[in-house]
């Protein structure tokens, strides 16, 4: 399924592949937290050749020793996020032009979740990051 999805003021749109199997998670690590403002943030990790950007360019972000993330430079919106053995692509759920054409299959990072949030399902948890087939 082909999807597309973009920042809030349209300045950088990105097209995405989809396909059954993809590992879509929600992750409750501090660095979504941090970069996103939200207690939890929804992903579908792609192959890189599954991925581009369609317009605009995005402002890279080293978050941490193995990831950059991927922002708008005028509104700067969280799009996605990149790892650095060029595996995968982590595409925000949440800036889909339809989000709710790809559902989380797994949590993330349990271990950090927000205390106070709680999301009713019966998806497998892992306490760190979810394993991904790639």
């Amino acid at each position: 399924m082909r999807l597309q999805g973009g920042c809030e003021c349209g300045g950088v749109r990105y097209a995405v592949e989809a396909l059954p199997g993809d590992v879509a998670d929600y992750c409750h690590c501090g660095q979504c937290r941090r970069t996103s403002g939200a207690p939890v943030t929804a992903w579908i990790q792609v192959s890189p050749r599954r991925f581009s950007v369609t317009k605009g360019q995005a402002k890279a972000f080293r978050s941490s020793s193995r990831a950059t993330r991927w922002f708008c430079r005028d509104c700067g919106g969280q799009l996605y996020m990149t790892d650095d053995e060029d595996r995968s692509v982590g595409v925000t759920l949440g800036t889909l032009d339809d989000p709710a054409a790809v559902t989380p299959t797994v949590h993330g990072w349990e271990s950090a979740r927000v205390r106070w949030l709680c999301i009713a399902d019966d998806l497998p948890r892992y306490e760190r990051e979810p394993p991904y087939d790639l």
